[in-house]
């Protein structure tokens, strides 16, 4: 195995990228590469480079991943894009995330549970909603689609407050114009034309207005 390239990387100076048979494999601090005897044009031995990526690599990415998620709960995709950021290689992470899942530091399932759970206790959220920012942060389809299903929304419910919460008391509201404006901020939350039509029903029924 020949040791093709070792460029500084410009984020974190102190990392140096190491190129073997001229792809990157790992990144190293300049004494580990001089520990190894790493050197541009000159081979290495394959068991070195296995064990610098099963141990030495291997251990720090680990180490990286559980002091990322001690903060707060990661979805997988954070975790491996913030070890990619870390310049770690594509089977490093894998097995990172092997290991994290399977001793449950990383649960998408788990994640997509206290994520809806804790938006809903903040604010109103349509499921709409929910879905747009659970997918935004790596979460499946499928696993959404199977936690918002065990999921109680109550949507028409959420509506109405947050157009009670609008309106401010002032209802019903002056003119088509004040209507409109209520019922795109209802789109905006990610409230079918249904639910809206129902939370307007429900203001005409408890404050007054249209029939």
């Amino acid at each position: 195995m020949l040791v093709t390239a070792i460029t500084q990387q410009k984020k974190d100076e102190t990392k140096y990228n190491v190129f073997i048979d001229g792809e990157y494999v790992f990144a190293l601090p300049m004494q580990d590469i001089l520990y190894f005897k790493l050197k541009e044009g000159r081979e290495v031995p394959e068991e070195t480079v296995e064990y610098i990526q099963n141990s030495l690599i291997y251990i720090k990415a680990q180490d990286l991943a559980l002091h990322y998620i001690g903060y707060k709960m990661r979805t997988v995709k954070e975790i491996r894009m913030k070890l990619e950021e870390k310049g770690f290689s594509e089977e490093v992470i894998e097995k990172v995330i092997v290991f994290l899942e399977k001793y449950g530091y990383a649960d998408d399932r788990e994640y997509c549970r206290k994520y809806i759970k804790e938006k809903l206790r903040m604010k109103p959220k349509s499921g709409y909603a929910l879905k747009i920012e659970l997918r935004q942060r790596g979460i499946s389809s499928r696993i959404i689609d199977e936690v918002m299903a065990e999921t109680e929304l109550d949507e028409e419910g959420d509506a109405f407050r947050w157009l009670e919460r609008k309106s401010r008391g002032n209802w019903p509201p002056a003119d088509e114009k004040q209507k409109k404006k209520l019922y795109d901020f209802l789109l905006r939350k990610g409230y079918s034309y249904d639910i809206i039509g129902e939370a307007f029903r429900q203001m005409n029924e408890e404050y007054g207005g249209e029939d």
